[in-house]
């Protein structure tokens, strides 16, 4: 990854962009990085009704928001933000747990 300025140090529109680029590919890294946790959970889930995990994704939602607050960010985003992350997430746990114990990997 290359180096990218401070937003106040940027000199011009190109240099900002480079900069959310920047940031943006780390995202998708780091979500692939998350991809690899959740797909690594489904060896501890004993059937598939454990993966939602409803107590679990409300605890890390209410967590987020808090997170979110510290750095100045709109909590109600964030939160809204991560419930998609987390649903997505789940319906990829839950069709990689389906194939790895050989039931129909249809979309959930």
């Amino acid at each position: 990854m290359q180096s990218i300025k401070l937003p106040a140090d940027c000199e011009n529109l190109e240099e900002i962009r480079q900069g959310i680029d920047s940031i943006d590919q780390e995202i998708i890294r780091l979500l692939r990085k998350r991809m690899d946790y959740v797909l690594s959970a489904a060896r501890f889930k004993p059937n598939e009704a454990s993966i939602a995990a409803p107590d679990r994704v409300a605890a890390m939602l209410v967590e987020r928001r808090h997170w979110a607050d510290q750095q100045q960010l709109s909590a109600d985003y964030i939160e809204s933000l991560f419930s998609e992350i987390i649903q997505w997430f789940i319906s990829q746990q839950t069709q990689h747990w389906r194939a790895k114990h050989g039931l129909s990997s249809k979309k959930v």
